[in-house]
């Protein structure tokens, strides 16, 4: 789904390759992880994870969506039900349009770099729609449409639905852009049929599948400037549509039957476990190159001093943007506290992150470095050592280590944020736990780094990429990040879900039916068969100090009786 204008009339004259190859998907067998998916299980479109784009693309700084594209988007066009999202095309007026459809994207709600993508629908079949699973960059980082990029995972054209384009856009920015890709097609009538439509994008590939088949591999590309494999080596995020008209499927005419129905039964994002992000949270990237002027700052110490300052040609391997930090210390020959630097950033540490990270490359010389995190405990926006609490690790820097190696270039430190202690000497408020997680525990105010020289030599290094990072939780182990598992206390790598309640099998202790909030007899039925499987019930009702089947009883009886279903969880806990 193009975003230039006069889109499409170049690729008119193309013909694709339609040839299917023989191969099937390679993001199988465990090799990647669930990290990402909605089921349409509910009865609404789930905003959290969708943002509705509206309009007729003015507001986005592209009128008829950038095709002469004929359609007005709503978001009542995007309808969940019955573990579906349906996407319909309508022939109404509305704000001065004669058709009316929905267009969705997961910008900065779901937004990945590499992975497999992954949609299972059925498409719509007249002329004049245009049904799209597609990708834009999120940041647009080497410029404009399309030199940031385009992924077209799956196109259609409703007077050739089986035909299913995949295709890639790319170059300098419109009207220097470019773009190359392939066709498949479906068996004849199968279009309103569901499929499973998917590319896994790699670092320098990117591969198209059909139901699984390989139809399309691509490996060559540019963007105007920037190496290869710029620019499919950014995040991007992914939309759904239907368009009505443009410049790609022809008008609708008098052959065309609306309304029309783009129906998705869900759509999923798994990942190779070595390009999934980790839970991250950056203190400061340097990228400022102005250290002074973002908080920054230095203090003496008593057997000596020095400063900070930004360095543009002395950055680590990964991670190093323009500028690292350059530091340097004297100390007059003698041992000792020489002084510091720091900077003021009040961040939220959620608890999902449990690392503390950094690049530093240190200078010959045998010193610490005492890394302090201060947290504003009583969350006034201010550090004040009788109520409030510093954490401090040390980091030994010599020729052996242990924390980094002296003179032995860039290396990237690690610090489980357990191993940081209470320094109450220092700070004697709070509770003693590291716990900056906004709201009453306050935040992490400072990060404050003093410098010892254990021998008196002078102390330079840089550093850079000062961050808090996390794991991808998946607690039963299953290769699903608990994110998105429908349970996480069992391994069900089949994310089974009979009674479509957003539970797994697995966990669920009602599959006939789903979870409706409503306890009824379906409850009590499920109530006494999770009891007969785990041997157990919530409550002891007789207070006999055991749980066993006269608790059952009495539950049924108040259940029949008074006090009626009350007796029994509320069916929203899953019962």
């Amino acid at each position: 789904m193009s975003l230039r204008q006069c889109h499409y009339y170049a690729a008119l004259l193309i013909v694709f390759s339609s040839a299917a190859q023989p191969a099937v998907a390679q993001c199988t067998g465990g090799s990647c992880v669930l990290v990402w998916a909605d089921e349409f299980d509910g009865s609404s479109l789930d905003t959290g994870k969708w943002e509705p784009m509206l309009g007729n693309g003015g507001a986005y700084g592209i009128p008829g969506w950038g095709n002469n594209e004929l359609q007005y988007y709503r978001s009542e066009n995007a309808t969940v039900a019955n573990g579906a999202l349906t996407i319909t095309a309508r022939q109404e007026n509305f704000a001065g349009y004669n058709y009316t459809s929905a267009r969705l994207r997961t910008r900065n709600l779901g937004d990945w770099k590499y992975g497999r993508f992954e949609m299972r629908a059925k498409l719509p079949v007249t002329q004049g729609m245009w049904p799209a699973f597609w990708m834009l960059p999120t940041d647009e980082v080497y410029g404009g449409w399309a030199a940031s990029g385009e992924i077209d995972i799956m196109e259609s054209l409703g007077h050739e639905p089986e035909r299913i384009y995949g295709t890639i856009h790319y170059g300098g920015s419109y009207p220097e852009n470019t773009f190359s890709g392939n066709t498949t097609w479906l068996a004849p009538n199968s279009a309103t049929d569901f499929h499973v439509y998917a590319i896994e994008w790699e670092e320098g590939e990117i591969r198209w599948y059909v139901d699984g088949q390989l139809y399309s591999t691509k490996t060559d590309w540019y963007s105007s400037g920037i190496p290869f494999p710029a620019p499919f080596d950014q995040r991007f995020h992914l939309l759904m549509n239907v368009a009505v008209g443009g410049n790609f499927p022809g008008n609708p005419d008098g052959s065309t039957v609306l309304p029309q129905e783009y129906i998705i039964d869900y759509v999923r994002v798994y990942q190779l476990a070595v390009d999934v992000d980790p839970p991250l949270a950056v203190f400061d990237d340097l990228e400022h190159g102005d250290p002074f002027g973002n908080g920054w700052f230095a203090f003496e110490g008593g057997v000596g001093g020095g400063g900070i300052d930004a360095n543009f040609s002395d950055l680590p391997p990964a991670d190093g943007g323009i500028a690292s930090l350059q530091t340097g210390w004297g100390s007059g020959g003698t041992p000792g506290y020489m002084g510091g630097f720091g900077r003021n950033n009040p961040i939220t540490l959620t608890p999902n992150l449990t690392e503390f990270t950094f690049w530093i490359n240190p200078d010959p010389g045998n010193y610490r470095l005492e890394i302090n995190l201060q947290e504003d405990e009583n969350a006034d926006g201010q550090f004040n050592q009788a109520v409030d609490e510093e954490f401090q690790y040390n980091c030994e820097i010599s020729a052996t280590g242990p924390c980094a190696i002296a003179g032995g270039g860039w290396q990237k430190i690690t610090v489980p944020l357990t191993d940081f202690y209470d320094d109450n000497s220092y700070a004697t408020g709070g509770n003693g736990i590291l716990d900056a997680g906004g709201g009453s525990s306050g935040q992490l105010i400072n990060m404050v780094i003093s410098i010892i020289s254990n021998d008196g030599a002078a102390v330079t290094f840089r550093t850079d990429y000062w961050a808090f990072v996390g794991q991808i939780a998946d607690g039963d182990g299953d290769a699903i990040a608990d994110i998105v598992d429908n349970c996480v206390l069992v391994a069900n790598s089949s994310q089974t879900d009979s009674d479509g309640d957003n539970i797994g099998n697995a966990c669920d202790t009602d599959v006939a039916v789903p979870n409706d909030c409503t306890t009824d007899l379906l409850d009590l039925a499920a109530y006494r068969e999770n009891f007969l499987l785990s041997g157990s019930l919530p409550t002891d009702n007789n207070d006999d100090g055991t749980t066993d089947l006269s608790d059952l009883a009495i539950v049924r009886s108040y259940f029949l009786s008074a006090p009626g279903p009350s007796a029994l969880p509320n069916d929203c806990d899953g019962l």
